[in-house]
């Protein structure tokens, strides 16, 4: 578990099963691959049998999640090579020090031709649970989109996914383009009078926390003005400056 205090500080998280550090890009770095990219490799590196109903696990319980996620990136299949390097875009982008090549059973990362580390099938649970303390992820996270890695039981898979997906997308009322990182920008800095080039220096960490900081605030002053003008029968809020990291 990832304490919040590094998280916000921006730093470097020790992935210490590896060896390795992982790095917080900021949302600047993140742009260089767009967030399309990045959430669908995010995904993909978040794998878990968990997302899937009794009988896909059934037919998948002597596989791990790291297995079946190296069966995905190594299928041929031109969408599974998409989600492929959608996920290897994102290695590259939290090992910015390391070449990342894709073996058959772990992935490895290579610093100037001699120091060697890899995600494997004993440390990958560890190394998921920093990438969604980091990135803020969920199993099947209707915020992000769906990927459709190509194989048979992969696209059943993604299938899963892309059902929740479609009932929350239906529920907002959104499109099927990926805006949540430029949204969050755009809203905060408006509505706190920022540079967007400041925020632009974020982490995604940092980005989801003053937004989530931001919105009750918003939340609380409408409700406490309200009060103060006489309003009744209004629904509580929470306290702006609860914890929001529970």
């Amino acid at each position: 578990m990832v304490n919040d205090l590094l998280l916000l500080s921006g730093n470097d998280i020790p992935f210490l099963e590896a060896q390795v550090n992982i790095h917080q890009p900021t949302i600047k770095e993140i742009a260089y691959i767009g967030e399309e990219s990045f959430f669908i490799g995010c995904e993909l590196l978040n794998f878990s049998k968990d997302v899937l109903d009794k009988k896909d696990k059934n037919n998948l319980e002597d596989k791990t999640n790291f297995e079946i996620l190296m069966s995905i990136m190594n299928d041929k299949n031109i969408a599974a090579q998409k989600s492929k390097t959608c996920a290897i875009m994102v290695l590259m982008l939290i090992f910015p020090d390391y070449k990342i090549i894709l073996e058959k059973q772990q992935i490895s990362l290579i610093k100037d031709g001699e120091e060697k580390h890899s995600i494997n099938n004993r440390n990958f649970e560890s190394f998921k649970q920093i990438l969604v303390s980091m990135f803020c992820l969920k199993v099947g996270d209707t915020q992000n989109p769906a990927y459709n890695p190509g194989n048979e039981m992969a696209k059943r898979i993604a299938d899963k996914l892309q059902k929740g997906r479609a009932k929350a997308a239906q529920y907002n009322g959104e499109s099927k383009k990926i805006a949540v990182l430029s949204r969050y920008l755009s809203i905060l800095a408006v509505g706190q009078f920022k540079d967007i080039n400041s925020l632009m220096q974020y982490t995604v960490y940092q980005l989801y926390d003053e937004f989530q900081r931001f919105e009750l605030k918003q939340n609380y002053d409408i409700y406490f003005n309200a009060k103060l003008a006489g309003a009744k029968d209004l629904d509580e809020v929470d306290n702006w400056m609860k914890d929001i990291h529970s």
